[in-house]
């Protein structure tokens, strides 16, 4: 898999969604540009890592290159956060997670999953408002969404006997990343994590990719030591 591949791939999603984003010449540049930097952080030539991550030329709709992008930001976020090592598992028949890494002298395991658009709030186009938006997390749409696809997603996990679990929800659909700050977010991570019960060495992150005031929102509970 090449990058001309990627281009490819733009193109024939533009055709089927007229989304005018991927029009735009600095977006698809943006893009062409993660994947080159995600192979330098992570030592694999740009067709090994495309190779690797996922994915899926075939299925050309919005949902599925942002699951491609989600994994792609995940490199970044666990570089920010002080992972090496950092190496993505190619899909197949085997269970496993999309990714391990080192975090100090540790070995880690890492399942991706994406809450895209198709996961938010119903919005009325006649008061370009969300409607029925519950600006209590716990309840919230989003809150719901995570915690029936994490049950799924510890499957993968699971399958790795690494010491430091993470589940990582990269975060698209709104209005829960524009009504959140880092701090908020900081908050839904712990409640998360608590609300799923899982045993010691299981992490809850966030990517959001989102910074107010020089600080990002994104973040991984609990700390990591």
């Amino acid at each position: 898999m090449k990058m001309q591949d990627i281009e490819n791939y733009l193109d024939n999603i533009y055709e089927k969604s007229k989304d005018k984003r991927l029009s735009d010449t600095t977006v698809r540049r943006k893009i062409i540009e993660l994947v080159e930097k995600a192979s330098g952080v992570t030592n694999f030539s740009v067709p090994d890592l495309l190779s690797r991550l996922d994915l899926k030329l075939n299925d050309q709709t919005i949902e599925a290159l942002e699951s491609f992008l989600a994994e792609l930001r995940s490199i970044f976020w666990l570089n920010d956060f002080g992972f090496t090592e950092i190496i993505p598992l190619q899909a197949g028949k085997i269970s496993q997670p999309d990714f391990t890494a080192k975090f100090k002298n540790k070995t880690c395991a890492i399942e991706v999953f994406c809450l895209t658009k198709k996961h938010e709030q119903q919005k009325d186009p006649a008061l370009n408002a969300y409607v029925n938006f519950d600006p209590n997390f716990n309840r919230s749409k989003f809150g719901r969404d995570f915690m029936s696809k994490a049950q799924e997603k510890k499957k993968q996990l699971d399958a790795n006997d690494a010491q430091i679990k993470i589940l990582l929800c990269v975060l698209n659909s709104q209005p829960v990343v524009s009504l959140n700050t880092a701090e908020e977010m900081s908050s839904h991570a712990k409640l998360l994590y608590e609300n799923l019960g899982w045993e010691q060495g299981y992490f809850v992150g966030i990517l959001t990719g989102v910074e107010v005031n020089g600080k990002s929102s994104n973040t991984i509970y609990p700390r990591l030591i």
